[in-house]
């Protein structure tokens, strides 16, 4: 049987000399968003070779597939969400992003102020149909991702981002040696994006530190400073991306488990 993703089917399957390998097959329905590029450019840096699930090969519009790749097989029961050391998992995800991101992003991978458009556009049409959230953190929220969409040295921005590196996406590799990075969603500029995923993970570590505002807040300092990020824009980008999130969420799924860390997010107001 396959493991399931929210966008693709992953299957084992061995090499001609019997090597673990996986295919990952996308599914029809979606458009692929430059994943095996992506995995493609960074196994052409050292620094981050080792850090990323190793591609073997890949193709485009197989039959209905839009993207099948060939990939080494790690140990999908052993992702660093399941690691007991909050500070570690962090110290893995840290440690990934500064080498993945210090490469530029291959051509036709999209640039990540397109998405902060969208942000934007989504949190003015859902505030319009439920405002539920503080004028003054929605405010905030459009004065961020307005001012980086706008500013032409941030567009300039090529660096390669992997856009969704939580903890359920760092595998421990087949021969127990390291953390592997699987699961981009790639996209161009804006690094201090990738800090939202692992700040709205793992919230029994934060409700457990007794402070969640003071714990995501170290959590972030620490996650910047590692992976080389500015703290203030990771902050700002936090918040706004909270808000979106929050206007979805509580008309439609007030339980989810993202509402309480987005909920602490949306509140860094400055």
């Amino acid at each position: 049987m396959p493991w399931r993703g929210f966008m693709s089917s992953v299957w084992p399957v061995r090499g001609p000399e019997g090597q673990a390998w996986a295919v990952k097959m996308l599914d029809t329905h979606h458009t692929p968003a430059g994943e095996g590029a992506a995995l493609e450019t960074w196994a052409g840096d050292a620094w981050c070779a080792s850090r990323v699930v190793r591609l073997i090969d890949r193709v485009n519009d197989i039959a209905d597939i839009p993207e099948a790749l060939l990939l080494e097989r790690l140990d999908a029961g052993r992702p660093l969400q399941d690691h007991p050391d909050i500070d570690a998992a962090d110290a893995e995800i840290a440690g990934a992003l500064a080498p993945l991101g210090a490469v530029e992003a291959p051509a036709g991978v999209r640039h990540t102020t397109v998405e902060l458009e969208r942000i934007a556009g989504a949190i003015r049409e859902h505030w319009a149909e439920a405002p539920v959230l503080p004028v003054r953190a929605v405010s905030a929220a459009l004065a961020t991702l307005d001012a980086m969409t706008e500013d032409p040295t941030v567009a300039a921005d090529r660096l390669l981002c992997h856009g969704d590196l939580h903890y359920n996406n760092v595998l421990r590799d087949l021969d127990d040696t390291r953390w592997v990075v699987i699961d981009p969603i790639p996209s161009a500029g804006v690094r201090e994006i990738e800090v939202i995923a692992p700040l709205r993970n793992r919230w029994e570590d934060t409700v457990a530190s007794g402070d969640p505002d003071r714990f995501l807040a170290r959590r972030l300092d620490r996650l910047s400073e590692a992976a080389g990020l500015h703290r203030t824009r990771a902050r700002a980008l936090a918040q706004a991306v909270a808000v979106d999130n929050l206007l979805w969420l509580l008309p439609r799924d007030p339980d989810s488990m993202f509402v309480p860390p987005y909920s602490v997010l949306a509140g860094w107001v400055d």
